[in-house]
């Protein structure tokens, strides 16, 4: 593979130096940076973009742009277009300020964009928004590219837009480029954009009426809901998508939804190197083929699948992914055991009650009946008496016995929560185990168009199995859906009558699309984050708990994606603020479950 994808594989830790980079710049350190806003074709590319994304946040009002956009694309305005020139605007006055701040920033962007570059293999002129974002990158880079006298216009008035202007102001602007140049060149049918320079006029926009959008009351919740993911793209979105490859053989489009196209013979290449990085397949490639086939539907069309137990229980030649998760293992045990007194009390006392509470809901009870097995201290009866209850039978709870799944979200976002979550589930897994209530935990996270779902033991396992939990680690996205959707299949196999899964996530599906023609669109090809995630996975929750599987969602996220969290789960879901509280809260669910 070209330089465009070793190293998001072999230097991890360079992912903490980008979420530090974005910190330093926002100056807001409780905020996480979503994987959306990182560029993977090089290291200066990411290390570009964790800038802007630090001054996204530092210097943009964007609850006023989601304000506007709310108002404009319920009048009627083109949503792609509109978008896009905020995109662009948005990001020159961010550029400006951190540059004035910052001018050693100038040299990173220009090696960035001159590596996302070179990934371009044709441009559509056609596409007047591609075109315009790839003419305003190779002028930031102060190059001249030739360009039609229209485009030259419209990048003349964004150039003129004052950075240190008050954000109504330049969301005014965006407004008369907007009226200006696009109002009169749109395709109804399929939403191209067509310039005609004739219909090109200049407007005159009054301020006060302009200003009303900031009337937030007068839009209804569906309304603001549905400007949450183009607001989520643009706070995640990078200018110039971006997957280089030094071949240049990969085509690359900029699309409001994050498809990300590669050519068939890339695509080869990556399903070839998944085993690679994440481990051999326990799974014959028919059989996933099978489950996909089942799973891989609707927003999901076109996935794939692998479960592996990952490169330290599977075969895999990968020196370097062998010596970082042993690394990563190495530190979940080392915190465990920095305080395991405390974790082996709580692993006792969590299979005690376990045990205890499974004895008493088995329990059963005497009946005595004139039919059954016959007690033989009552055989006297017959014949002398007329009580004929001479036989019994024991009727049990009729509860049936349990078995238990425990998902977890493995992706980027979890990073910071790691070895407590190693160390959490650990505990859980272990005293369930020791209860001999059957378990399974899995891990999920994404890479293109794959996810992956890693076993750490199995249903069946014994407890020593358990100490696989700690090769648990945090990487790209998360496609919560189809996780959940393909872990239900292999429970649902299970004989008992009960059936738990357990999935502990941030809130926030967020994955990418892979299409191999970005000349047609496909089915899925909507980025899967926002709305589309969070909608899918609720509809996947709610299958399962049609089948007859309890779930239970553990939220770890933020406060502020509670709401999300509520609508995928419903009233089964906790929110836990501390995490080394995960096994505990868990047991008194179950105890509550197998209680009632």
């Amino acid at each position: 593979m070209g330089n465009g994808l070793k190293w998001i594989f072999n230097e991890y830790e360079f992912d903490n130096r980008v979420n530090n980079l974005a910190w330093t710049v926002s100056g807001k350190y409780d905020e996480e940076i979503d994987s959306s806003e990182k560029d993977y074709s090089s290291k200066d590319a990411s290390m570009y973009y964790a800038i802007i994304a630090g001054a996204r946040r530092k210097y943009v009002d964007w609850e006023t742009v989601k304000k506007y956009l709310v108002n404009r694309i319920k009048a009627g305005y083109n949503k792609d277009i509109l978008c896009t020139l905020i995109q662009i605007i948005l990001n020159d006055v961010v550029e400006k300020k951190v540059i004035e701040e910052r001018p050693g920033v100038v040299d990173i962007r220009n090696k960035a964009y001159d590596d996302i570059l070179k990934g371009y293999s044709k441009i559509h002129k056609e596409d007047i928004l591609q075109l315009l974002k790839y003419t305003y990158v190779l002028q930031q880079m102060d190059r001249h590219p030739v360009m039609d006298r229209l485009v030259r216009k419209i990048l003349r008035e964004i150039n003129a837009i004052d950075s240190n202007d008050d954000i109504m102001n330049i969301l005014k602007r965006v407004d008369e480029i907007y009226l200006t140049y696009f109002q009169h060149i749109l395709d109804s049918q399929n939403q191209n954009v067509e310039f005609a320079e004739e219909n090109v006029k200049n407007v005159d926009i009054d301020f006060d009426t302009f200003a009303d959008f900031m009337l937030e009351e007068l839009y209804s919740d569906q309304e603001v809901e549905t400007v949450e993911t183009e607001i989520n793209n643009l706070t995640g979105g990078m200018l110039v998508d971006g997957l280089g490859d030094e071949n240049g053989d990969i085509d690359l489009e900029s699309t409001p939804n994050r498809a990300i196209y590669v050519n068939e013979e890339m695509l080869n290449k990556i399903y070839k190197r998944v085993e690679y990085y994440y481990g051999k397949s326990y799974l014959s490639q028919n059989d996933s083929r099978k489950i996909e086939a089942r799973n891989c539907r609707n927003v999901h069309e076109g996935c794939r699948l692998h479960f592996t137990d990952g490169v330290l229980r599977s075969p895999c030649d990968n020196a370097f992914q062998l010596k970082y998760v042993t690394r990563q293992k190495d530190n979940n045990i080392f915190e465990f055991q920095y305080k395991m007194k405390m974790y082996r009390r709580q692993i006792n006392k969590l299979k005690e009650n376990f045990s205890r509470l499974l004895i008493e809901e088995s329990s059963s009870d005497r009946v005595y009946s004139d039919c059954g097995t016959i007690y033989a201290n009552k055989a006297w009866r017959i014949g002398r008496s007329s009580n004929n209850k001479v036989f019994y039978k024991d009727v049990d709870n009729g509860k049936g016995r349990y078995v238990i799944d425990i998902l977890l979200d493995s992706s980027g976002s979890q990073t910071s929560k790691q070895f407590m979550v190693a160390i959490q589930a650990y505990i859980l897994a272990t005293s369930l185990t020791l209860a001999r209530i059957p378990n399974r935990v899995m891990g999920f996270q994404s890479f293109l168009d794959y996810t992956i779902l890693k076993r750490f033991r199995d249903y069946n396992d014994n407890v020593r199995k358990c100490e696989d939990i700690f090769e648990y680690y945090c990487s790209g996205n998360n496609r919560d859906g189809l996780a959940i959707k393909a872990t239900c299949d292999g429970l649902l196999e299970r004989e008992e009558e009960n059936k738990i899964l357990i999935v502990l996530s941030d809130g926030k599906p967020n994955d990418v699309k892979i299409g191999k023609d970005s000349s047609r669109s496909i089915r899925g090809e909507m980025s899967y984050k926002g709305v589309v995630g969070i909608k899918d996975t609720a509809t996947e929750v709610r299958r399962a708990r049609k089948r007859g599987i309890m779930v239970l969602g553990v939220f770890t996220g933020k406060e502020t994606d509670l709401e999300a969290e509520k609508k995928i789960y419903g009233k089964d879901f906790i929110y836990i603020k501390d995490i080394q509280r995960f096994s505990d809260i868990v047991s008194m669910y179950l105890k509550k479950v197998i209680s009632n």
